[in-house]
This record gives structure tokens, sequence and C-alpha cells, in this order.
């Protein structure tokens, strides 16, 4: 299975985040976020920063032991996780609705299995 993450900030955010994760695959830049428009991420806002889910999200990181260190470019950007098989086939797509609001990791892996 290849896998490939595209981030949204400059290189040496790419760097940090590749060693401080130990990240075993490839890491591609977006830097001027052409990417994230095209699969139309949605933007941190006053609405999505207030949010209670948002702050419990937060938390559970904290106490995980991770902390945000650097961020990119772009630090209102929200993420996606898409999991895209040979010939463009969409398996997965999930869409960040606030900061820490990630995709099931299990259910990534199985799209990216099936």
């Amino acid at each position: 299975m290849g896998v490939t993450a595209i981030g949204t900030g400059g290189k040496r955010y790419a760097k940090a985040f590749i060693e401080d994760e130990d990240v075993p695959f490839a890491v591609l830049l977006d830097e001027d976020g052409r990417a994230a428009d095209v699969v139309g991420t949605g933007e941190l806002g006053a609405g999505t920063l207030l949010k209670p889910s948002a702050y419990v999200a937060g938390l559970r990181s904290l106490v995980g032991g991770h902390r945000q260190s650097k961020t990119g470019r772009r630090p209102t950007q929200l993420g996606a996780t898409l999991v895209i098989a040979p010939g463009n086939e969409l398996r997965y797509a999930d869409f960040e609705d606030f900061a820490g609001d990630h995709a099931d990791i299990d259910e990534v892996l199985a799209a990216a299995r099936s």
C-alpha cells in the first residue's frame, strides 16, 4: 500500500512533522493551498473555535502528549483525509469540521485495504 500525505505548511514545517512524528511515507507540500481548494476543505473561524467538541479534542491531544509546535502558512486551514485508489477512485473522504476533528484511523485503513 503506497501512502502519501499532502500538507499545507512550508518545507521547515514538513521536515519537523516528518521528524517529530517519525513519518514513514512520502509527504508533499501544498504551499499555496491549491490542493486544499480543489478538495474543498474549510477554514477555522469563530464558530469552529467555540465548539465544545474542539475543546474536547484539544484536551484529548494534550493528555495524549501531543502538542502543536509549528503552524504552516495557512494556520486556519482545516484538514481532510482522503483515500484515493489507482484510477482516481475515491474510497474514503472525511473533512474536518473543527481543529482536532480527525478521521477515524480504523476507517481510513479499512478503505486503504479494500
